[in-house]
């Protein structure tokens, strides 16, 4: 067995954690986009092209949405 340690009673405390943050485009892509585009890959992989049809045009509008949230650049907490 090593030797036993003693607690030293004036411990520091440590500095609180860094916030982090992210750009609301990319929030908006996680949110909106992504899972329209993984829809559409389900759909075109099962052979639903109506659906498919569909689920583009609503990926080609969130698509124009992202890239104004980009030029805006706007950061936004997430911890």
């Amino acid at each position: 067995m090593g030797k036993k340690r003693r607690l030293s009673t004036n411990r520091q405390e440590q500095r609180p954690a860094k916030p982090k943050y992210t750009t609301r485009a990319n929030m908006f892509h996680q949110q909106v986009v992504a899972p329209l585009e993984k829809r559409f890959r389900q759909a075109l992989k099962a052979r639903r092209y109506a659906e498919a049809e569909s689920l583009y045009r609503k990926i080609t509008e969130a698509r124009k949405e992202h890239r104004l949230w980009i030029d805006r650049s706007e950061k936004v907490r997430i911890r």
